[in-house]
């Protein structure tokens, strides 16, 4: 008997750690919306200085990382704070995909 319970248990430990898992896996990423209005913001401030092609590629770079790192809810927070914290913020992203010309999207 004291087997059986342990096996279910167990089960829904497993279940619960699972799930825990993938909510939290999904609790970092924007929603597509947001992944679009940030790299055509990034895209549109970048072209003039980076050109088409490598603009495209820097503002892929940091959007993707950005949305590995930050929730819709998390970037309207980040938004609603002074220049330079939001600067401290995203940097690492920037400062990631400026070294990295061929960066992953």
């Amino acid at each position: 008997m004291i087997k059986i319970i342990a096996k279910i248990l167990f089960g829904v430990a497993i279940l619960w750690s699972i799930f825990f898992i993938f909510k939290l896996g999904n609790s970092f990423a924007m929603s597509p919306e947001f992944k679009k209005e940030i790299f055509n913001g990034c895209y549109i401030d970048a072209k003039s200085t980076l050109g088409n092609q490598r603009a495209k590629q820097y503002c892929n770079c940091t959007t993707e990382m950005l949305h590995r790192k930050f929730s819709d809810e998390d970037i309207l927070i980040i938004g609603q704070k002074s220049q330079a914290e939001q600067m401290q913020a995203f940097s690492f992203a920037g400062t990631y995909c400026n070294k990295n010309a061929n960066a992953p999207n």
